[in-house]
């Protein structure tokens, strides 16, 4: 009888655990949805300084944005020039 009430409370308690888990997990789950607004380019700006001014609303980090707006503007090999509009992404969190 004793051996049947432990396994129980050890049943119980293991539920219990993975209820708690499950439950911490999908409450600090979140989406990153990505959309993009448009930059145009000033005299004397460079990617990095235009990432910059985006930075604060990325989940990445600051070097793989720069690389991410030179991928999605196709920038490898060439400079940017004033009147150029550059695709920048931008991260938004959903819960």
């Amino acid at each position: 009888m004793k051996n049947r009430t432990e396994r129980k409370i050890a049943d119980g308690l293991l539920v219990l655990s993975l209820l708690i888990t499950l439950c911490c997990w999908a409450v600090n789950t979140h989406t990153t949805e990505t959309h993009f607004m448009k930059h145009t380019v000033q005299a004397g700006d460079t990617v990095w300084e235009i990432a910059s001014k985006y930075a604060d609303r990325q989940v990445k980090p600051f070097n793989e944005f720069v690389y991410e707006i030179q991928a999605q503007n196709k920038l490898a090999g060439r400079y940017i020039q004033p009147g150029d509009v550059l695709v920048i992404p931008m991260a938004s969190h959903t819960k």
